[in-house]
């Protein structure tokens, strides 16, 4: 259960932190690469998403860790997937050519 719990919470991380990793999303100028970039957002949030519902239906051991941190840490990364959805969707919106700058 302890390795179970150690795994979950490496994948958690890895995912939550992988986005301070990549470039700015301002150096992707081709179509083709903002859309790989948002279909890897949404893939993102999917994972982040099924994980919360993984890690919040699976009773912890009460004598390892509280009840509390399980669900704060499934909130978590259903925020992180929340994010990634509306990142995602601004990746795929077309991007503006001129700014109106009055």
């Amino acid at each position: 259960m302890l390795l179970m719990n150690f795994a979950v919470a490496l994948v958690a991380g890895l995912i939550l932190f992988e986005p301070f990793t990549r470039a700015p999303v301002s150096r992707f100028t081709t179509p083709r690469m903002r859309r790989n970039l948002a279909n890897r957002s949404f893939y993102q949030a999917g994972v982040a998403f099924l994980t919360a519902l993984f890690i919040a239906t699976s009773p912890p051991a009460p004598e390892r860790i509280s009840p509390l941190v399980v669900l704060a840490v499934a909130l978590l990364l259903v925020c992180a997937s929340v994010y990634w959805i509306a990142r995602g969707k601004r990746l795929l919106r077309q991007p503006r050519v001129f700014n109106n700058m009055y």
